[in-house]
C-alpha cells in the first residue's frame, strides 16, 4: 500500500491494522505535525444508506513529486495499481503519466468525484464509479441519471471515447453496468440482501474486481464480466454487517454465497 499518515494517535493504530492483514506497509509515510486522515460516516437508519465527511489530513502531504519513479509505485512491478481521489489531483494526474511510462495497468475509482481533464483518461485501464461520480465527472445533472429511463450507454461510451479501456458503472440494488469496447452488459445484483449500511459497498466492489483481475487477467471479456458478478455478490455481503472496515467479507465467505 502507498499512503501517508500523520504522526497523531490514529496513524499508528491505522499501520497496524494494515500489517494485520498482512498488507505491505513500507510505503505509507508517517508525516510529522500532521493529522491521519479521517471520515465521519453518517447512516441513515432506515435505508442503510451513508454520507461520509472526510478531513484528508496526511492524504494531502502526497505531492506529485513523490510519485516520478517507476519505485514510487512499488516494487516489484506492480500487476495493477488502484488509485481514488482522496489525495491531490495534481499527484494523481503524476501517478497516470508514471504508470502508464512503465506500462502498469491503472484501475481508478473517482471518489471523492471531481472532474479529470481528458487527458487523464488514456492512462486509466479500469474506471468503476457509482452514479453520483459519473454524474459529476460527466458534468450532468445528478437527478438525469437517477431516472429510470436513463440510459447509461450515453456515458460509458463517453467514457470509453475519452480513452478508459473498461467502464463499470455501480448502481447499488439494480446491480452494475459493464462496457468495454463494442461489448455493454448490464450485471444484476444479488437477490434477497437485507441492507444495514452501505459504508464500504463500494471499496468491496472495487477490492474483489481487481483481485479476480489479477488473477484472471484481462483479455478474455467473459472473465471481466464474471470478476463484476463476484464484485457484486462481495458487495452485497458488506451492505449486510454494520460498519467499514469490518463488513468487508474475506474471501470465503463470498465463496460460500454463492454456492
Amino acid at each position: 500500500m502507498i499512503g501517508a499518515v500523520g504522526d497523531d494517535e490514529f496513524g499508528p493504530s491505522l499501520i497496524s491494522s494494515l500489517k494485520s492483514s498482512l498488507i505491505d506497509t513500507t510505503s505509507v509515510q508517517t508525516i510529522p505535525h500532521q493529522s491521519t486522515g479521517v471520515a465521519v460516516i453518517l447512516v441513515e437508519s432506515d435505508s442503510g444508506e451513508n454520507r461520509i465527511l472526510l478531513s484528508p489530513g496526511a492524504n494531502h502531504s502526497l505531492t506529485p513529486q513523490t510519485f516520478t519513479h517507476t519505485t514510487s509505485l512499488g516494487t516489484p512491478h506492480p500487476d495493477l495499481l488502484i488509485l481514488q481521489l482522496e489525495i491531490p489531483l495534481p499527484s494523481i494526474l503524476q501517478i497516470l503519466t508514471t504508470a502508464t511510462k512503465n506500462h502498469i495497468p491503472v484501475l481508478l475509482n473517482p471518489a471523492p468525484a471531481q472532474k479529470l481533464p481528458p487527458s487523464a483518461y488514456p492512462s486509466i485501464t479500469h474506471l468503476i464509479l457509482n452514479e453520483t461520480e459519473a454524474a459529476i465527472l460527466t458534468s450532468r445533472p445528478i437527478s438525469s441519471v437517477a431516472s429510470p429511463t436513463f440510459d447509461w450507454r450515453t456515458v460509458t461510451s463517453e467514457f470509453l471515447s475519452l480513452g478508459c479501456k473498461t467502464v463499470i458503472i455501480t448502481l447499488g440494488a439494480k446491480g452494475a453496468i459493464f462496457a468495454t469496447g463494442n461489448t455493454y452488459e448490464h450485471i444484476p445484483a444479488e437477490k434477497n440482501v437485507k441492507v444495514v449500511d452501505t459504508t464500504a459497498a463500494g471499496d468491496t466492489f472495487v477490492g474483489a474486481y481487481a483481485v479476480e483481475l489479477v488473477r484472471n487477467g484481462d483479455a478474455d471479456v467473459d472473465a471481466l464480466v464474471a470478476a463484476v458478478a463476484k464484485a457484486c455478490k462481495a458487495a452485497a455481503r458488506t451492505v449486510e454487517k454494520e460498519g467499514a472496515q469490518s463488513a468487508i467479507p474475506w474471501a470465503d465467505e463470498v465463496e460460500r454465497s454463492i454456492l
